[in-house]
């Protein structure tokens, strides 16, 4: 995630920078520090407001679980924790999940695979 889209998220949310400093449990100074670019984005600050923004606005009550959109072998799909906890819409927000036949390790790489997912991209608005 880069400044810019931090940014517009937080507009999106409808909140000041102060606001979201307490969402996100940080201070006010780094909300200014990564809108403007002058520290990076943590991932949990990352992953706490992306998830903000998906409950902003909730998938439809006929929203499919990530299994079945990408046609998850039943092998994997057992093994992975966003079937474990029945979370198929939450899939890009639990870590150590299954994608394409690997175990996603990190944030960062986990969120390059999840910006192309078909599951991610439905549910949460694009702000690139």
């Amino acid at each position: 995630m880069d400044s810019t889209e931090f940014a517009e998220i937080r507009h999106y949310l409808g909140k000041t920078q102060e606001q979201l400093a307490r969402l996100l449990g940080v201070s006010p100074k780094a909300i200014q520090s990564f809108e403007q670019g002058w520290r990076n984005i943590p991932a949990h600050s990352e992953r706490q407001l992306l998830f903000l923004l998906y409950l902003k606005s909730p998938p439809d009550e006929g929203c499919q679980p990530c299994w079945d959109i990408t046609s998850c072998p039943s092998k994997e799909r057992r093994a992975c924790p966003a079937w474990e906890f029945k979370a198929g819409n939450l899939c890009w927000f639990i870590n150590g999940t299954i994608c394409q036949g690997k175990v996603q390790q990190n944030w960062q790489k986990k969120m390059q695979l999840c910006r192309q997912c078909e599951v991610f991209r439905s549910l949460i608005p694009d702000f690139d």
